[in-house]
């Protein structure tokens, strides 16, 4: 249904801002040759932490910023070309990680809901659309219905201001839902419901969902694929129990060893933070070059990617030797 294949994000940044005449550049890769596949009713997740490209890659997919190279393709249409027509936005929505700045706390429950049928759904009566708000209210399990149609955000908890962004976001019945750390702004006790809700609406409505999170510990909680970010790179790829259980890229171990309260990793994979400087990231070759245990000369050329079991891919030179193509 969805596949990136080579996709470039590239910004320019000005080093001195006082040199007007000959400004130094430098080139800051956010989003560096990234491929991928999901499937129609696949969770995919990407993890990594702030700041290595999750949320550019998904403003990408849902066509508000352009690539500088490489192709996204939905439903067998470049993005470029298709979010030209109207029904492109109809069949990707969007939820955001504020449920408190992401809904207008102006308009009623029902107007916000029925904002997408507004402007997609023109040919529909009132009275369909009001249908269809009641359902999707009854799907993200705001009931009694009646109760919440007239109310308006700020009497709302945010665990309930979500639900109504999740609401607003299926109420066409979109194909795709990409979902920017939706619950790390709630309490610890309701994560699990809402997480349970996107289950519940990607099996019933057979939706497909990029979960966007730094959260390992919830990713298995809702995840069939996993791919692992790190400085606009995709370092890691593959089903979810496999990446997690076995992980390979030294960047996967440190993650999964920071959800644990673990160093179990850092004798072997990468050098813990007192033993390197975690923001000097290089400019060519492996971006964790300078993190990594496992490291040579060849990482300074740029990664590639190596499938080391059925679907599970790496960009690790170190696993090269290991790449099922050459067995």
């Amino acid at each position: 249904m969805l596949e990136l294949k080579h996709v470039k994000k590239y910004y320019s940044i000005k080093q001195n801002a006082f040199k007007f005449f000959s400004p130094s550049v430098k080139i800051k890769k956010v989003i560096d040759d990234v491929s991928f596949e999901l499937g129609q009713g696949e969770v995919l997740v990407l993890a990594g932490e702030s700041g290595s490209g999750k949320t550019t890659l998904a403003k990408l997919i849902i066509g508000y910023i352009t690539p500088d190279a490489g192709d996204i393709v939905f439903l067998g249409q470049n993005v470029n070309n298709s979010k030209k027509n109207k029904s492109f936005y109809s069949s990707i929505q969007m939820i955001h990680q504020d449920p408190y700045s992401s809904i207008n706390p102006y308009l009623k429950i029902k107007d916000i809901v029925m904002e997408p049928l507004k402007i997609h759904n023109g040919n529909l009566s009132y009275a369909e659309k009001e249908k269809k708000v009641r359902i999707a209210l009854s799907r993200t399990k705001l009931e009694p219905v009646e109760e919440f149609l007239e109310k308006y955000p700020n009497m709302l908890s945010g665990g309930q201001r979500q639900r109504v962004s999740i609401a607003r976001a299926i109420v066409s019945i979109p194909r795709l839902i990409i979902a920017d750390e939706p619950v790390s702004m709630l309490d610890v006790s309701i994560r699990a419901e809402i997480l349970s809700l996107l289950n519940e609406l990607r099996n019933s409505l057979n939706i497909s969902i990029i979960y966007i999170t730094h959260d390992l510990a919830t990713s298995r909680f809702i995840g069939d694929k996993i791919g692992i970010m790190f400085a606009g790179n995709l370092v890691e790829f593959g089903n979810i129990d496999e990446v997690l259980l076995n992980p390979l890229h030294p960047y996967t171990w440190m993650l999964l060893d920071a959800v644990n309260f673990s160093s179990s990793g850092s004798n072997v994979y990468y050098k813990t933070p007192e033993q390197t400087n975690s923001f000097n990231i290089p400019s060519a070759g492996c971006k964790f070059y300078n993190s990594c245990k496992l490291s040579s000369n060849e990482c300074t050329s740029d990664p590639q990617k190596y499938e080391i079991s059925k679907g599970h891919f790496v960009s690790c030179f170190n696993y090269k030797k290991h790449d099922i193509d050459d067995n």
